[in-house]
């Protein structure tokens, strides 16, 4: 059985109206075009990358870990113990 949808406004109604009749196809055909190009838009927007994309961000913040390391001063550490007693509070 085919389900049925309602949409309550008159705006909906008149713009799937004449997008049917200037595309000449059925109404359900405009309302399930535009929801599934709506779907598309929202998920490449919002939800999900593409695996070349995610790789592509991965490979630009590996390159640009590579030159903040380049930069780093001879000696320069992480260690900040010498800030600290031996409880592990602040000197």
């Amino acid at each position: 059985m085919t389900k049925q949808l309602n949409v309550r406004s008159d705006v909906a109604y008149e713009i799937a109206h004449s997008l049917a009749r200037s595309s000449r196809t059925s109404i359900a055909d405009v309302v399930e075009t535009a929801l599934r190009e709506f779907k598309d838009r929202r998920s490449q927007a919002w939800d999900v990358l593409a695996p070349e994309e995610v790789e592509r961000r991965y490979q630009e913040l590996r390159a640009l870990s590579a030159r903040s390391a380049a930069t780093k001063l001879p000696g320069a550490t992480s260690d900040h113990s010498d800030m600290y007693d031996e409880n592990g509070l602040p000197i």
